[in-house]
């Protein structure tokens, strides 16, 4: 699947590239291309790619760990990769290596040896509950939930002044992303209280966590609320052991549109004892 999309990817590109000029002259590709392109490569080349659903095309590229190894070569060399960019017709973007980027998808955020860890109890679990664990996301957030990690987090490693957090709902679907799981923070900061949403994107693990999916999870929450304070959180599953939270610094509302990265805040594991089945 990966090196049929590879080349689907490849040819995508070609068509679009300015040997003469080294620029790209089209860089963002849409459903109606994409499904060009593998009509084009299924034809030619012999994939056998479905092209029913083009907007989950570049999923399975870009989620892995090893997304990197699935990447054009000539793309690579040329420094290009590829960020989705979901809603409005369009599929993904080829975008140019940020400064010091040696790979298309580099995995950034990861559990590292300095890494702070902290122990959650699971024993207030029900045995029942846990004899139906498993490994996908609405599993991992509803653990967390269940076990406070969220809360947790904030009050043991996070600096951002809450006082109060509320789960408010989980798998949020909306019209550009999805949410794994919304929570609602009451601030206190100088004497000030102001409300912040925290979304949360939870990732199995051996997935990586998708800086633009997280932007534009942070853009859709502007959207669909009132609040002018956005807390970006990645949850990271950890095998037989637990999560590994990353927090990202806050996002105003006037911040967002224009909001191309984010800046780490911090990061932290949290070990759940006993283990928890899927997590």
């Amino acid at each position: 699947m990966a090196s049929s999309k590879t080349k689907v990817i490849e040819y995508l590109f070609d068509k679009h590239w300015d040997a003469v000029r080294k620029v790209l002259t089209k860089t963002i590709m849409t459903l109606a291309e994409v499904q060009r392109a593998i009509r084009h490569c299924n034809r030619e080349h012999g994939t056998k790619l479905s092209d029913k659903n083009p907007a989950n095309f570049m999923k399975d590229v870009v989620r892995g760990t090893g997304a990197s190894k699935n990447w054009p070569e000539k793309l690579h060399a040329l420094g290009y990769t590829g960020v989705q960019t979901p809603g409005d017709g369009n599929v993904f973007e080829f975008r140019k290596y940020a400064p010091g980027q040696t790979e298309a998808f580099p995995d950034t955020y990861t559990l590292e040896q300095e890494t702070p860890t902290y122990v959650v109890q699971s024993v207030s679990m029900p045995l029942t509950a846990k004899a139906l664990g498993r490994s996908d996301e609405s599993w991992l957030v509803q653990t967390a939930v269940n076990l406070r990690v969220i809360e947790t987090h904030f009050a043991v490693a996070s600096k951002v002044p809450v006082v109060q957090i509320t789960h408010l709902q989980m798998s949020v679907k909306l019209r550009k992303t999805e949410i794994d799981a919304i929570f609602l923070a009451t601030c206190e900061e100088n004497g000030i209280r102001f409300s912040a949403i925290i979304t949360c994107e939870a990732k199995q693990a051996r997935q990586r966590i998708l800086e633009q999916q997280i932007i534009h999870q942070v853009q859709a929450a502007f959207e669909e609320t009132d609040v002018d304070t956005v807390i970006p959180l990645a949850l990271l599953a950890l095998r037989k052991r637990g999560f590994l939270i990353v927090e990202f610094e806050r996002v105003v509302r006037a911040e967002s549109n224009s909001l191309i990265s984010l800046r780490e805040a911090s990061r932290a594991a949290y070990e759940l004892r006993p283990p928890v089945p899927g997590v």
